[in-house]
């Protein structure tokens, strides 16, 4: 498992890298691939599975972030 977790971290951060630090296009290219994204014009792709995956992650992110502030 924690093999897993440092891969997917560097994935990530690779995937970060590639768009620019534009996270969201990152999250949709953990999920879609990011041949996808680039095959969109460097947008989220049309997938349902996908746009619902970029924004409940950024909802937990946000949540996560608000509960530190307290």
């Amino acid at each position: 498992p924690s093999e897993n977790l440092r891969g997917g971290a560097r994935y990530l951060r690779f995937l970060l890298d590639l768009f620019e630090q534009d996270l969201r296009l990152a999250l949709a290219a953990y999920n879609a691939g990011e041949n996808a994204v680039k095959r969109y014009g460097n947008q989220i792709p049309p997938y349902p599975e996908t746009q619902e995956y970029v924004v409940r992650v950024l909802r937990f992110l946000h949540a996560e972030r608000e509960g530190l502030r307290s």
